[in-house]
């Protein structure tokens, strides 16, 4: 009984990250937001985490397109 909880015990603290999105999609958002002319001056980090936020309020929570993105802007690029 100790070996079974001491395996479910590693498989739960070694699992990777789930994502609701594809990682393309991360990654399209990226690539657009760094071929915008007016993001030339932000970080890649700040672009990754406002992709990263807006598409989980996107389709994790099923927001308005517009109204994540405000939100997230606001967070990552204040």
């Amino acid at each position: 009984m100790k070996k079974i909880l001491f395996i479910y015990i590693l498989l739960i603290s070694f699992s990777a990250p789930a994502f609701s999105y594809p990682e393309s999609q991360i990654a399209d958002c990226i690539s657009s937001a760094l071929s915008n002319p007016a993001t030339k001056s932000i970080s890649k980090d700040s672009i990754t985490n406002y992709c990263d936020c807006a598409l989980k309020l996107i389709i994790d929570e099923n927001k308005d397109i517009r109204e994540s993105g405000y939100e997230c802007a606001q967070k990552n690029f204040n």
